[in-house]
């Protein structure tokens, strides 16, 4: 019997690769198998070890693998492919080569994990979310190829939402100058109508769901975060407890700052660091512009933000700062399972920033 086995499994729609290495990091299993949980479970059991560890990379097949291997290995790894570059830039590629690469990287601990929640139903939030958002920017493409078939015909003045409502469109197909281009855009306008009222329904999908969670209450209380905002947040984090600091959910939500030095000196500016959720980071940005308005009346998000820009004097800091304790406040209550304190923004604790 083996100590500890390191699989590898380089998954695909109908076929995939199982590789197993031992603690000497030595291939001793390779196996082209069906994507079928039947056989890759059967080849997991029946290798004899203590303990079995298992990596595969995050795909459209990562969830559904997961659930199902879960309660064979003692350990799984969902991973993020763009970090695996001894996999994806290797010169001789195949799938049973991948997948002893990718043992390899997990016995060496090289791997950079992806997030999958061991719940159902937070893992049907989060898809609820996602396809809520995909219609939401599936209209906003509608909209802007409707305004640009106006412009390439000779319809400038589209400025503005009146060119989408249905009052207003007779009018404006009537500028056209021919009837097939006025054909083609009424044709736009009514996949743009099936999409809008795509779009509510997913939207009353996801709240309706979000019932469930009592923390999407306490975080609609903050100054600038509304109902989709608080949702969107839940689904995707899906439980706080996955960060250790709050500085690993900035980074997840792409407000953390990237380094590069060599022999002590720079190579360049400190930025954003690209990676992670931009639509979390889209979000603390709308909380941020929505905390700041209202003229002269004030609340603890813009009391922050102004506090923020006394002490940086600068303005893209101060907002950065707010974003991040916007995140913070949120993923805080949520954690400790408390409801929202204003007095939570407060004291302003100082963090150097920086960005391009």
């Amino acid at each position: 019997m083996r100590q500890v086995v390191y699989f590898g499994l380089d998954a695909h729609v109908r076929n995939s690769a199982l590789a197993a290495v031992g603690m000497d990091g030595n291939l001793f299993m390779s196996k082209q198998l069906r994507t079928r949980e039947l056989s890759i479970v059967s080849r997991i059991v029946a290798v004899d070890a203590k303990e079995k560890i298992l990596a595969l990379e995050e795909s459209t097949l990562a969830a559904w693998l997961a659930g199902m291997l879960r309660g064979y290995v003692d350990k799984l790894v969902v991973c993020d492919p763009r970090h695996n570059a001894l996999i994806s830039k290797s010169a001789n590629k195949d799938d049973l080569a991948d997948a002893f690469r990718l043992a390899r990287l997990l016995r060496m601990g090289e791997l950079r994990p992806v997030y999958h929640s061991d719940h159902q139903h937070r893992a049907t939030f989060k898809a609820i979310a996602q396809q809520y958002l995909k219609l939401r920017d599936s209209q906003r493409s509608l909209k802007t190829i409707i305004k640009a078939k106006y412009r390439r015909a000779g319809v400038l003045r589209v400025d503005g939402t009146t060119v989408f409502s249905a009052a207003h469109r007779k009018s404006f197909l009537e500028q056209l100058p021919n009837a097939p281009t006025r054909e083609m855009v009424s044709d736009d306008y009514d996949v743009l109508d099936s999409t809008i009222a795509a779009q509510q329904k997913a939207q009353d999908r996801m709240i309706r769901e979000g019932r469930r969670y009592p923390e999407i209450q306490q975080f609609m209380k903050m100054p600038g975060v509304g109902p989709i905002s608080a949702h969107v947040f839940d689904a995707f984090i899906q439980t706080p407890h996955r960060f250790a600091t709050k500085q690993r959910l900035w980074r997840y939500c792409r407000l953390g700052i990237r380094t590069r030095s060599s022999a002590g000196k720079p190579l360049a500016y400190k930025r954003l660091d690209r990676s992670g959720n931009g639509e979390l980071k889209a979000l603390s940005y709308r909380a941020w512009m929505n905390g700041i308005r209202g003229g002269k009346d004030s609340n603890e998000v813009k009391r922050f933000f102004e506090a923020s820009l006394d002490r940086t004097n600068n303005r893209t800091h101060a907002r950065l700062n707010t974003q991040r304790k916007i995140l913070a406040v949120l993923w805080t209550i949520w954690r400790k399972q408390t409801a929202y304190d204003p007095n939570l923004f407060f004291p302003l604790t100082p963090t150097a920033q920086a960005v391009c």
